[in-house]
């Protein structure tokens, strides 16, 4: 029979793993059961507990716990929604060029919101989703979750105003960033628009915004699927960096 502390460690360990697989982009939609996401947090725990240096947990009373609980659980659901950041911004840059090329009003189900958007963002979605994969990052992930108690052991979290200016700035980064990756299109359509301008005013009988339109959907997919290189490999840069991101906000939780 496994002494006290333990078991209560573990059940620490497995809220934390609970946390982070919540807030996982791949794993907190709808599409993955509730047991499921349950099973992973706690085969997680199973797998992280050994490798912890031994807590004494033995004289804590229920209120203590309950507060180390809910530390936890907000601890591991931070750092998996600091993950879930290249998945807004590539939302926001497949709603940017959704609106340019005229491709708005195509919408589906994106898992990462749950809502109706662009088709355009579900398809940047499940490329975000495939890079996570292709380069290792579901490894990288958990292993920052492992090193995350080195930085920030159990119940040391505490809210401050470097972890505010932190969040700040990791929230101008989404915008900065789907702009940056939609840049190409933007271009594209400001030019075609431009020149449909000029041929406006040099032939007013032209209906400007019916021929402009077909020109700046053909003209805007075939400049994406040039620039689709580009944003695979801009968006793979940032999804690399998701495991020191997730220390670097560990540390800042943790007062380092």
């Amino acid at each position: 029979m496994p002494p006290v502390s333990e078991l209560i460690l573990w059940t620490l360990v497995m809220v934390r793993a609970s946390g982070l697989i919540a807030g996982l982009p791949i794993f907190s939609t709808n599409n993955v059961p509730k047991p499921v996401k349950g099973a992973l947090g706690m085969l997680l725990a199973v797998l992280t507990t050994p490798m912890l240096p031994s807590v004494n947990l033995d004289q804590t009373d229920v209120w203590s716990l309950s507060k180390l609980l809910l530390i936890e659980l907000s601890i591991g659901y931070l750092l998996g929604f600091i993950c879930r950041f290249i998945f807004f911004a590539l939302d926001i840059a497949g709603s940017i060029m959704a609106n340019d090329l005229g491709l708005s009003m195509a919408t589906m189900l994106n898992p990462a919101s749950n809502a109706a958007t662009p088709v355009i963002s579900t398809l940047f979605y499940w490329m975000g989703v495939m890079l996570v994969f292709a380069l290792d990052m579901h490894h990288w992930i958990l292993a920052a979750f492992v090193r995350s108690y080195s930085v920030l052991p159990v119940g040391g979290a505490h809210l401050s105003e470097a972890l505010l200016e932190d969040i700040s700035r990791r929230t101008s980064w989404i915008l900065s960033t789907g702009l940056q990756l939609s840049a190409p299109v933007m271009a594209a359509s400001f030019v075609i628009t431009l020149v449909f301008a000029l041929l406006g005013r040099a032939v007013p009988q032209m209906n400007v915004f019916t021929e402009s339109m077909p020109i700046r959907t053909a003209g805007g997919l075939a400049i994406l699927g040039l620039s689709i290189s580009f944003i695979g490999d801009t968006s793979g840069n940032f999804i690399k960096r998701i495991p020191d991101d997730m220390l670097n906000v560990a540390k800042i939780l943790g007062g380092g």
